[in-house]
């Protein structure tokens, strides 16, 4: 396990989470998309980093769920993700013919918000313990803040 590549994770899905939940109060749903993609890759990142896995450079959120140990705790909530795994580039660019993918409806991105924050807190509870002090960054917002 590699403490502070883990810590860097969990810090880079604190930073995303918070651009996540701006992004959907200013309706800007592709975005938001892509960051909750990425907040959970970094979470899964951390994870399979503490567990002692490498991997490589795909975006997969499903095949990071699998990597992790047989029944690790975080890899069904993990996989319940896979959806955004397209995310990465989806919403970043435009199809040949020139069409933009719509992202999910609000209310959609609103439960995968919701559940990113969760998950996030609980994988920090995971690694550092239930003592917030011990956590590389502030926790992340809490579900009321944001809309």
């Amino acid at each position: 396990m590699s403490a502070p590549k883990v810590d860097g994770y969990f810090q880079l899905a604190d930073r995303g989470l918070k651009t996540a939940n701006i992004l959907f109060r200013e309706d800007q749903m592709e975005d938001a998309a892509l960051n909750i993609q990425q907040v959970i890759e970094r979470v899964a990142r951390g994870l399979l980093t503490h567990a002692g896995i490498p991997f490589g450079t795909s975006h997969n959120l499903g095949q990071m769920a699998t990597s992790l140990p047989s029944g690790h705790k975080f890899a069904e909530r993990i996989k319940a993700f896979d959806d955004l795994s397209t995310a990465v580039t989806a919403y970043r660019y435009p199809t040949e013919a020139g069409r933009l993918k719509k992202a999910p409806p609000a209310e959609v991105l609103l439960k995968k918000l919701e559940a990113a924050d969760t998950l996030l807190r609980d994988a920090k509870v995971y690694v550092y313990g239930a003592d917030a002090k011990h956590w590389p960054t502030d926790p992340p917002t809490k579900k009321s803040d944001i809309r």
